[in-house]
């Protein structure tokens, strides 16, 4: 999906980016280091407990690993099928709603099996409906469309390229919404992460901007 070229700035660029978001991923899953102070003491939610007991989670650490590396896959080749289809077929609207619609009717039923107790298909007026109506319409609906948009622009890769973010994102959020520390491992393994971001995005861009002056230039000599 991407021309690397190591004999320009542009294809050095690339393969630096790569490794950066892969050196600060792990980074952020291997090391933690010191715990540094939150600047914000004041959280948006007050069930905050930064010594509540944890899971025995290395049980299952390699069910876990693998499920993950599994999605992972999964969702890198959905984005190239999604370039793909809209190559053939641009309309981002309707491939968001057919893409809506297959997903809750593949939840439905994996719901039926794990959730017998209907009880808890309930919804009031609390905080699981705020929740099922933000995934719904933002989430499912609002992202997936800006994700067509992007993916017809510029390609998969572009837009790959900007998931670590949600890494940082979410850190950041959790620190000052929920008061979870932060570790001196995330901050450096999000530096990296965004390191790797720009330095892929700007070999892309360099190299976007040869191909628009090939292009003209034949207008030029004209």
């Amino acid at each position: 999906m991407e021309t690397v070229r190591m004999k320009r700035a542009s294809g050095i660029a690339k393969l630096a980016g790569v490794a950066l978001c892969v050196v600060g991923a792990l980074t952020i899953a291997f090391y933690r280091g010191p715990s540094l102070k939150s600047f914000n003491h004041h959280y948006i939610s007050s069930h905050h407990n930064n010594n509540r007991p944890t899971t025995n989670a290395k049980e299952t650490w390699i069910e876990g690993a693998f499920f993950m590396l599994l999605c992972a896959t999964s969702w890198s080749m959905w984005l190239v099928f999604q370039g793909s289809v809209m190559e053939e077929y641009p309309s981002k609207l309707f491939f968001a709603t057919i893409l809506c619609l297959c997903s809750a009717l593949q939840t439905f039923v994996v719901a039926l099996v794990f959730e017998r107790d209907y009880s808890r298909w309930m919804l009031g007026f609390d905080i699981n409906l705020i929740a099922v109506a933000y995934c719904g319409i933002f989430v499912s609906g609002l992202v997936l469309y800006l994700q067509g948009w992007c993916i017809e622009k510029r390609g998969p890769v572009f837009y790959a390229m900007s998931a670590p973010l949600t890494f940082i994102i979410t850190i950041v959020g959790s620190s000052f919404t929920l008061g979870e520390r932060i570790n001196l491992g995330s901050v450096l393994g999000g530096t990296f992460m965004v390191g790797g971001l720009y330095s892929v995005l700007w070999g892309k861009s360099k190299d976007q901007k040869e191909k628009e002056t090939m292009a003209a230039s034949p207008f030029e000599s004209l």
